[in-house]
Formats: C-alpha cells, sequence, structure tokens
C-alpha cells in the first residue's frame, strides 16, 4: 500500500476493506450483464467479514446478483481465508458445490475453476461462435497479496 501525505499526515491509499468492496463492485457488474458466469471476491481472513459483508450484500442487491459465502473448513484455521463466490444463476452455484465437493479448493486448485470463472472461455449469447484462447498464463495475485496479505500469507501453502 502507497501513503498519501497531506498536512502532515499519513494516509494508505487503498485500503482492505476498500479494495475488497471494490473488487466484489466491478465483479458484479461483470455477472449482471452476464460477461462472467461466475467470481470469487477477492479472499479475506474470516475477521474481515463483518466488515465488509453488509456493503457486498447490497452491491449484489443492486446488481441483480447473489452471493454465497465460502468459509473453507478445509482450510486449516491459522492459514484460513474466506470468499464470496458471486453468481447470477442459482445453477451456476450449484456447479461450485460440485467442484468442492470433488475435494478441489479454489485457494489451491484454481485451474480447475477457469471454466466455472470464464477464464480462458466465453460465457452469453453467440458464445459457441467464439474460440477462447488464453494468450499467456501470468502469475497472479500480486495486488492482492500487497494489499491483503502483505505479511506473505497469499498464496496459502496447503500444508
Amino acid at each position: 500500500m502507497g501513503d498519501l501525505s497531506v498536512d502532515g499526515n499519513s494516509f494508505e491509499v487503498i485500503d482492505r476493506r476498500s479494495f475488497i468492496v471494490g473488487m466484489i463492485t466491478a465483479f458484479a457488474e461483470c455477472l449482471a450483464y452476464e460477461c462472467k458466469k461466475a467470481a470469487f471476491s477477492p479472499p479475506f481472513l474470516p475477521e474481515d467479514y463483518e466488515t465488509v459483508h453488509h456493503e457486498a450484500e447490497k452491491i449484489a442487491r443492486e446488481q441483480g446478483i447473489y452471493l454465497w459465502y465460502e468459509e473453507n473448513v478445509d482450510i486449516p484455521a491459522e492459514k484460513r481465508v474466506n470468499w464470496f463466490v458471486m453468481y447470477k444463476y442459482p445453477e451456476v452455484l450449484d456447479e461450485y458445490k460440485r467442484l468442492r465437493k470433488q475435494g478441489y479448493n479454489p485457494a489451491w486448485d484454481l485451474e480447475e475453476f477457469y471454466g466455472f470463472l470464464s477464464y480462458g472461455i466465453v460465457w452469453g449469447k453467440g458464445a459457441d461462435k467464439v474460440i477462447p484462447k488464453i494468450r499467456e498464463k501470468k502469475a497472479q495475485g500480486d495486488t492482492v497479496s500487497r494489499i491483503l496479505f502483505p505479511s506473505g500469507g497469499w498464496p496459502i501453502s496447503k500444508f
């Protein structure tokens, strides 16, 4: 996080709550207009839930989407992060739950969720006419790590 100095006072430019809510807002719009089938909010610590859930629910209502809170009980408590699964149609949440029942967790197995998240595929009317392709695979998570887990807590290790 960068600092902003005004009249000798130092302020963080991006705070945790604003980052999480901003990402939720951006993904909610993508879902509302069916540019994506599903999205995850940024991962956050369990104690962040009280800070963000009211605003997240308000955004979801405004955009006509749904949130499902993933508590990640399969992640050890000392490493646990949570997120909202964001979706517009109920069958999409069913798809997420099927993947989770197969033992996959996006914290460790994100590639298994690429289709679910519309990564490298297209979604919506006319999608069958498009040949999707991810041009270049890049390491992800730099902004998330920098803002939400500056102590090196992301990505979390499986064991």
